[in-house]
């Protein structure tokens, strides 16, 4: 499987592209959106992890531009950031993107999310690594009368 990794700080792609090839994967770099672009105009990628804010151009337009491309529009993209803020959660989750994990969490979190999209989609679990389905289970009827419990001797 092979994995675009998009990311301006190069300690950050040094350490997660270690990461991901000792976990089996080809790892291609590129320092922005546009270098990514042009990986992905001579290499088939089955997976791309993106930072959020990058010079040149960012993960946002990044990830526009990827989707209006028909042959890579199908391509999981998963968003990275330090940023955690409103702004930046508002900004990813409005862009209709495959998954997002904050840089600061565990390698298990990205990987967790990194094996989830590259699960075919009609075999993924319903509820994405790090969501709590929505109302699993059943609610519980409550007695909802007034009768005591208590016995009366």
């Amino acid at each position: 499987m092979n994995i675009l990794l998009v990311d301006d700080e190069p300690e950050y792609r040094l350490l997660l592209s270690h990461y991901l090839e000792d976990e089996g994967y080809k790892v291609f770099t590129a320092e922005h959106g546009e270098a990514g672009l042009k990986i992905l105009d001579y290499e088939t990628i089955d997976l791309i992890i993106s930072d959020v804010y990058m010079p040149v151009m960012d993960g946002l337009k990044f990830h526009r531009t990827v989707r209006s491309i028909p042959r890579l529009d199908k391509i999981p993209f998963l968003f990275v950031s330090g940023y955690d803020d409103q702004y930046t959660l508002s900004a990813v989750k409005s862009s209709r993107l495959d998954g997002f994990v904050r840089k600061a969490r565990p390698m298990s979190e990205l990987d967790a999310w990194i094996k989830y999209l590259l699960t075919p989609i009609e075999k993924r679990p319903d509820t994405p690594p790090g969501e709590l389905p929505w109302r699993a289970e059943k609610p519980r009827k409550r007695d909802r009368s007034l009768k005591s419990t208590r016995s009366s001797t």
